[in-house]
């Protein structure tokens, strides 16, 4: 796609093993969701969670989207890659005030439902914390494409929150809030099982000035017993060998009847009759190939 387009959808998986139907189906979900806007598909690999991280799952990831027809505009971007910005954002957001240094542990915050604010009082940097943000009485509001009209007071469903991780890496919220404030991303599409931490990026995005994206959460895959299909609930990774088949599975979940037709006409219809509106709120029960 040229560079003259306007803005960008993304995808952004994790590192941490193949692409499996679930994480296929955002992946297209997001690819139609970008094209059907003549919007730019970037592709970002957010891998600052080291010890999870698969190092062949990259290239795997690469040859399964490109196997299913499903090409990325650009460089393919790593959060590794990003961590002066971050350290950029840390750093403006202490000199706002609005950071403190937390020494909690899991046990001194079991029966909390959100951070009680102990550590509110440490400003001052050490080796031995996590960097907490402020939520003071924020109150977030936004217009999900999929899941309508959100209202999160952040007091209530998160508190005080970590941006970056006592072990050293700074956490998803920041990295996530930074790279979707960039100007060029215009439209987040991701699963519904996000949409919680939406809110908490939206939060940092204002308190850093960043333009945020459009969103939409979709419905996620769920397997026969109702939980979400993941590599933790052992989704079976996708064959790169069945694309047309892959993709047309796909499409039915997402709410498209395709006619028989070569993969990148396939495609190339499903961009065409792309419509959100036939998602739902709802997950979606897979029972598997």
């Amino acid at each position: 796609m040229a560079d003259a387009v306007a803005g960008a959808g993304r995808f952004a998986p994790s590192p941490t093993g193949p692409l499996h139907i679930g994480s296929l189906y955002t992946a297209l979900a997001s690819f139609l969701d970008a094209r059907a806007q003549g919007l730019a598909w970037r592709l970002r690999f957010d891998d600052l969670d080291q010890p999870r991280n698969d190092p062949a799952a990259p290239e795997r990831i690469l040859r399964t989207l490109d196997a299913h027809g499903l090409h990325w505009d650009g460089a393919v971007q790593r959060q590794s890659d990003h961590l002066e910005l971050y350290e950029a954002a840390l750093t403006e957001l202490q000199q706002m005030g609005m950071v403190f240094f937390c020494t909690c542990s899991r046990q001194q915050l079991q029966g909390h439902s959100t951070y009680p604010g102990t550590c509110r009082s440490r400003r001052s940097p050490r080796s031995d914390a996590a960097v907490r943000v402020r939520v003071d009485a924020a109150v977030c509001e936004f217009a999900d494409s999929v899941q309508g009209r959100q209202q999160t007071r952040l007091t209530d469903s998160a508190g005080d929150f970590v941006i970056k991780r006592r072990d050293g890496p700074f956490a998803y919220q920041l990295a996530t809030a930074v790279d979707d404030g960039d100007p060029g991303i215009v439209r987040v599409l991701r699963g519904r099982d996000l949409l919680d931490n939406t809110p908490r990026q939206l939060y940092l995005m204002a308190l850093l000035n960043l333009e945020a994206p459009a969103y939409a959460h979709i419905p996620v895959l769920l397997s026969p017993v109702l939980e979400k299909w993941s590599k933790q609930t052992l989704a079976p990774s996708v064959d790169d060998r069945k694309p047309d088949a892959n993709l047309r599975t796909c499409l039915a979940l997402l709410g498209l009847k395709p006619p028989e037709l070569e993969l990148q006409a396939l495609l190339e219809w499903a961009v065409a009759h792309w419509d959100l509106r036939r998602l739902g709120p709802k997950d979606r029960v897979f029972s598997g190939f």
